[in-house]
Parts: C-alpha cells; structure tokens; sequence
C-alpha cells in the first residue's frame, strides 16, 4: 500500500494558487455574502453573486484543462468545494423550509460521508486516492446546483408577490436528484472500503 509523503505548507500553497483552484476557493468564499445578500433581500446582489458562485464550477475545470494545471489537489479540493456549497444552501433553505426533510437528511448523510472520508484516508490512513467522478455523480451535482437555483427563483417569486409559476416542476428534479443520491452513497461506501484496504485508489 502507497502513502502520502508529509506535504510541506509550501508545496500545498503552491498548489492553491493555481488558477482553477483559486476559483474553486472564490466558490467556497463567495457562499457567505451570497446567503448574506438573500437574507437581506438584495436580489440583484444575491443573483450576481450566486450566478459568479455557479459559474466558478465550471470554469475552474475549464482552465485546468486549458492551462494544463490538472492535479491532485484540484480533483479533490473541487468536490469538496461543491460539497460545502451545497451543504450551505441546502441548510439555509431547510431552515426556511423549502426542502423537504426526507431529502434534505439523505443530502447530509452523503455529502458528510464522503467529505468526512477524505481526512480519514488523506490526513490519519495517508492513503493516496484520486477524484475521477463519472457521468451519474457529475449529474447528481448537476441536479443540486439547479434545485439551489430554483429555490432562489421561488424565494424571489414569493417574497416579491407570494406566487411561483413553476412550483411544479420541484418535485421531478428533487425525485431525479434523490435516485442519483441514493445510487451515489451505496457505491460510495464499498469503494471507501476498497481504498482504506488498499484495492483500489479512485472515487468515481
């Protein structure tokens, strides 16, 4: 079994300020004026900054590829980005009760599993693993960034005249996006169990 060498605090910051990983960073630091600006009710702010928020998942992969700066440390520090992104949001719209509770538990118990997975493989085993997600996880985060913004729209719609013309179409995405949680979760955990043994070295 490979472990990791001790990573000096230059090496890891070297890695940081790589341009898809500094947008990766402006996603997680953008979470908290966005919520800030929603609670405020400042619409225009709060849909600049979550539109910015959005925009930084893909164009952090973008430049990655267009300045050939893929590496370890952004294939991992992007999904947990996106995790904490969506833990945030999903959070704040719960507590205004726009998620359902069957949902919003199942959403926690994943994100929180694979993301407590990676100090317990990275930091305590030292085990090396790689991020290489496929088409159904892509999908999934997919899936989530929309529900977010449509639960933006349907705070707007409702705190400007109380009426939201497409509350309909809430219920097809959260069902899409809790089968894919669901297909997520049952394979993440024997490929967890895979890695921590040493047979393997990818999430998918």
């Amino acid at each position: 079994m490979n472990h990791l060498p001790n990573p000096t605090v230059k090496t890891l910051l070297g890695k940081l300020f790589l341009i898809p990983n500094l947008l990766t960073l402006l996603r997680i630091l953008l979470i908290f004026p966005a919520l800030y600006l929603l609670s405020e009710k400042l619409w225009w702010e709060a849909g600049i900054t979550i539109m910015i928020l959005f925009l930084t998942d893909f164009f952090d992969g973008y430049t990655a590829r267009r300045f050939q700066q893929i590496s370890d440390f952004g294939s991992i520090f992007d999904p947990i980005a996106d995790k904490i992104v969506v833990l945030s949001f999903f959070g704040y719209f719960w507590n205004l009760d726009f998620v359902p509770v069957w949902y919003f538990i199942f959403l926690y118990l994943r994100n929180i599993s694979q993301l407590l997975a990676i100090p317990v493989l990275l930091l305590w085993k030292r085990i090396p693993f790689q991020v290489k997600p496929k088409l159904i996880p892509k999908w999934g985060t997919t899936l989530q960034f929309i529900l977010l913004g449509f639960y933006c729209f349907q705070l707007i719609f409702q705190s400007i005249n109380g009426d939201f013309p497409w509350a309909w179409a809430e219920f097809p995405i959260l069902f899409a996006s809790f089968i894919i949680e669901i297909y997520i979760l049952i394979t993440f955990v024997p490929r967890f169990i895979e890695i921590y043994l040493g047979k393997h070295d990818t999430f998918e």
